[in-house]
C-alpha cells in the first residue's frame, strides 16, 4: 500500500530480514518504548513478517508495527509494538500501519478475526489516540480493561498496561466488517 501525504509517498510493506537493525535503531531512538534485542527484530522481520509492517519514504524508515495472532485466541490480532519516527509524526503513519497490518492479517488468517487488541500504558496518549481514531473511522467498538498493574513488574520501572480491544458491532467478524480497508 502506498499513500501520498504532504507530497511524499509513504510505502507500507512487510519487513524483510535486512530491516531488523533499522527497526531496532528506530525503537532505540523512541523512548519510552521498550527496546528488545536486535535479534527479536530480525525474527519479526523474517519469521513474523506477515504480522508486521514497515512504513518508509525515500529510503527512510518512518514507522514499524508488530503483531501476532494469539495462539490461544486465533481470532484476535494483538499489536505488540508500534513506533513512528519523529520525522514522520502527524502524517497519519500510525493509522496507516494499523490498516496495513489488518489487511495483511485478513489475507492469511485461518479464523475470522473478531478483534484487534493491544496493551497501552495510561500515559501513552498517542497510542490511545490511534485506537480511538480507528474506532471512529471504521465504526468499531473500543473497550479497555486493566491487564497489568505496576505491581506485576516487581520493582522494575514500568507503568501499568491496559488491554484495549477494537471489535465490529453486533459481533460481526472484522473480515466481514472491514471489507474496504
Amino acid at each position: 500500500m502506498e499513500i501520498d501525504t504532504d507530497n511524499s509517498l509513504i510505502r507500507y510493506r512487510r519487513p524483510r530480514l535486512e530491516d531488523g537493525l533499522r527497526i531496532y535503531q528506530l525503537i532505540a531512538d523512541s523512548p519510552p518504548l521498550d527496546l528488545n534485542s536486535s535479534y527479536l527484530y530480525f525474527l519479526q522481520s523474517s519469521h513474523f513478517a506477515d504480522t508486521c509492517v514497515v512504513a518508509e519514504s525515500d529510503g527512510e524508515l518512518l514507522g514499524f508495527i508488530s503483531g501476532y495472532l494469539r495462539p490461544d485466541k486465533p481470532e484476535e490480532l494483538f499489536v505488540w509494538q508500534m513506533v513512528v519516527a519523529q520525522t514522520g509524526r502527524g502524517r497519519g503513519i500510525a493509522k496507516g500501519l494499523v490498516k496495513q497490518l489488518i489487511k495483511q492479517s485478513l489475507a492469511f488468517s485461518q479464523a475470522p478475526l473478531q478483534s484487534l487488541s493491544c496493551t497501552i500504558s495510561p500515559s501513552n496518549q498517542a497510542s490511545q489516540g490511534v485506537f480511538k481514531s480507528l474506532a471512529k473511522a471504521f465504526g468499531l467498538t473500543l473497550r479497555s480493561e486493566t491487564f497489568l498493574t505496576e505491581a506485576h513488574f516487581s520493582g522494575q520501572e514500568h507503568e501499568a498496561e491496559d488491554y484495549y480491544f477494537l471489535t465490529a458491532p453486533d459481533g460481526q467478524s472484522l473480515n466481514d466488517y472491514l471489507t474496504d480497508i
